[in-house]
């Protein structure tokens, strides 16, 4: 699969988003060695006590081990802009680059409330799973009749749970339901004009993360085996939607604190 864009293109500011809450989502370039210890985390601490920053959490990503994922919750996204013109958001960029630590790369994307959110809040699952993170781009503009296709879809779900959440006596595979969040800007893939849509899937663990491997059974009269990978069968259903490409990653949050 060939790389995935990650240019974003440079819109001006539209003011009505200036009271929508938001997330960050950062990638930055380190070391492969760097250790997250106590240290690294509090280069972080300017953002954390911006007013309106809600939530931080970081993660090294598995199959980039050169690059760390930080996360972060805005009240406003007017909160954010006054943040990043502020000098502690300079003293947090140079704490950054003395490490070594380059961001290369930022997305705008808007908040998922814990209301609208079946299960615990969308913050508390990323930070207490483990996170299988899809990037998906389709081509702009995205009609609504395919939202409407993309909404449809339900993700890689474990199976139905029975009383108090124990299948056979086995612990849930999964902490939260699958959660799709949109970035706000648009981005250039191959040179053309794309839409992000992050799609996390909350994992307990790592191997129940490889639930995502095993066939699916149907019923058709017969109790059968369905040939192809619950997670082939997603790639299936991201084509089916108009789905330029799309990468699965995989990231074990966790939560920065006020030293």
């Amino acid at each position: 699969m060939a790389p995935l864009g990650d240019f974003t293109i440079d819109r001006s500011q539209v003011d009505d988003l200036n009271d929508q809450a938001i997330l960050i989502w950062t990638e930055f370039q380190v070391s492969k060695g760097l250790e997250l210890d106590t240290e690294w985390a509090g280069h972080f601490q300017p953002l954390l006590r911006a007013p309106g920053h809600e939530g931080s959490g970081y993660a090294r990503v598995q199959e980039r081990p050169d690059t760390i994922l930080l996360v972060t919750a805005w009240e406003r996204a007017s909160d954010m802009r006054e943040f990043m013109a502020s000098p502690s958001a300079q003293l947090y960029r140079e704490n950054l680059e003395a490490r070594g630590i380059r961001a290369t790369s930022s997305r705008e994307t808007f908040s998922q409330r814990s209301s609208d959110y079946v299960g615990p809040s969308w913050f508390d699952a990323l930070t207490c799973s483990y996170v299988e993170l899809f990037w998906i781009y389709f081509l702009t503009p995205v009609t609504d009749a395919q939202k409407t296709r993309i909404s449809d879809l339900i993700g890689i779900r474990e199976p139905a749970v029975g009383i108090g959440g124990v299948r056979h006596g086995v612990k849930r595979c999964q902490t939260g339901l699958p959660l799709k969040i949109w970035a706000i800007r648009t981005e250039l893939v191959h040179g053309q004009e794309a839409q992000l849509m992050l799609w996390p899937h909350f994992w307990t663990d790592a191997k129940s993360a490889e639930y995502r491997h095993v066939g699916k059974y149907t019923n058709s009269g017969y109790l059968m085996w369905d040939v192809g990978s619950l997670l082939e069968k997603l790639g299936d259903k991201l084509e089916s939607v108009g789905a330029l490409e799309w990468k699965e990653e995989f990231c074990d949050f966790k939560p920065i604190t006020l030293a």
